[in-house]
């Protein structure tokens, strides 16, 4: 690289780091370091369990995308940021040098060490975690024998897993399923009526929710309760617990008992000048939910304001802008959760996949989204043939209007 030209390094590329890449100009020497390949959109992985999506159509190959934004992608595990030299190490040996460093490498699961857990759960992060877990219910529906699952976590990942899993019902798949949830409720997060709904909707089916309930011990065919409670688990899915990625433990900056980094108003580290964070690993002065919109926003001014410092103009403030948030029930139906008012209707899925498909289509090629998005008529077609053509029927048009409500 050119030392003539300003050195931004932005470490991971999923939501946050892509859109800031995209923000950056041709005539900085960008690079986006990542160890995988591909760009996940992870809101919707859920949908892979059911078989909605596959694993195709939830990535985008990231050295694409980011050629199209003009700038280098690197395939590599980043283990060390130098501060001392302004530079990222990385596991193939790379030294990156940098004048400006964008931190955006998400977060990663953790099972609070409980034992047994990494062994024999099943982690509900990734796409390749989704695809696993799909393989696991196609041999567990294939037996004679009544299958028992555990998924470890009642907060909105958790229940669209399940809502996928029910969906099954459909191709003739039986589960029991037992959610467990420390808290003293599920979607403890979330509006208490929208708990209280998807408690209702679970009626019919062949669900135990376990709530103040804290996992013990997982086995190979079994998870304990702190209770002693002993539950069958033919399959156990943790979708409980996030925390820094290992590398940024030591680096430096953030204090021994800070959960994530600190940052000020406009993204810069508090403990760099020339560090700034975006997405999960932030900890921002005004706490935000850690999902994909607003990753992507902090993303938006990161970039804005890296090339403001490399120009020496005042930085942009962050300022959360309050968003709708869609949360998918299967084929049951879907939430709406505006602030403390909830919607609940099944024909919301599509609201979902138009968030999904067009948020592709701006990562791909942000300039020219429909141009370059190759991928967008196949990603469509298998939306509309496994999602919504079964909502058009005349008995499910019927019931989707007439189950559309508001929840107080």
């Amino acid at each position: 690289m050119s030392p003539s030209r300003p050195r931004v390094v932005i470490i991971g590329g999923n939501f946050a780091g892509l859109v800031a890449a995209s923000r950056l100009p041709c005539d900085y020497d960008v690079t986006v370091v990542d160890a995988r390949v591909d760009f996940e959109w992870t809101p919707n992985i859920h949908e892979i369990l059911s078989g909605v999506k596959d694993r195709e159509g939830v990535v985008l190959p990231r050295a694409e995308c980011v050629s199209r934004y003009g700038h280098s992608f690197v395939h590599d595990a980043v283990t060390k940021i130098d501060r001392d030299n302004s530079s990222v190490l990385t596991e193939g040996g790379l030294v990156l040098p940098y004048d400006v460093c964008l931190i955006a490498a998400g977060s990663q699961r953790t099972t609070f060490g409980i034992e047994g857990a990494d062994e024999h759960a099943l982690g509900f992060r990734l796409v390749e975690d989704a695809v696993r877990i799909a393989s696991r219910l196609d041999k567990l529906a294939a037996r004679k024998r009544r299958a028992s699952i555990v998924i470890v976590g009642g907060g909105v990942s958790g229940i669209e897993a399940l809502g996928e899993i029910l969906r099954r019902r459909g191709q003739g798949d039986a589960f029991d399923i037992h959610v467990v949830e420390v808290e003293s409720r599920i979607l403890e997060q979330q509006p208490k009526g929208l708990a209280s709904d998807a408690e209702l909707r679970l009626t019919p089916y062949p669900v135990t929710l376990h709530t103040d309930a804290a996992v013990a011990q997982v086995d190979a065919r079994s998870v304990t309760l702190a209770s002693g409670k002993k539950l069958s688990a033919d399959l156990c899915i943790w979708s409980a617990g996030l925390t820094l990625p290992d590398f940024l433990r030591d680096a430096g900056l953030n204090e021994a008992d800070d959960d994530w980094l600190p940052v000020d108003d406009t993204l810069k580290s508090r403990y760099a000048d020339n560090i700034f964070i975006a997405g999960d690993c932030a900890s921002l002065p005004v706490p935000v939910r850690k999902q994909a919109y607003y990753a992507m926003d902090m993303g938006e001014v990161a970039g804005d304001n890296i090339s403001r410092q490399l120009r020496n103009r005042r930085l942009r403030q962050f300022r959360a802008a309050p968003m709708p948030m869609l949360i998918s029930f299967g084929d049951i139906t879907t939430w709406l959760v505006v602030g403390e008012s909830v919607v609940a209707s099944p024909v919301l899925a599509a609201a979902k996949e138009g968030v999904y498909q067009a948020t592709m289509a701006r990562l791909e090629s942000p300039k020219e989204p429909l141009r370059y998005s190759s991928d967008i008529v196949g990603r469509a077609a298998m939306a509309t043939r496994r999602l919504l053509l079964p909502q058009l029927t005349p008995g499910k048009l019927f019931l989707g209007l007439v189950g559309s409500r508001i929840i107080p």
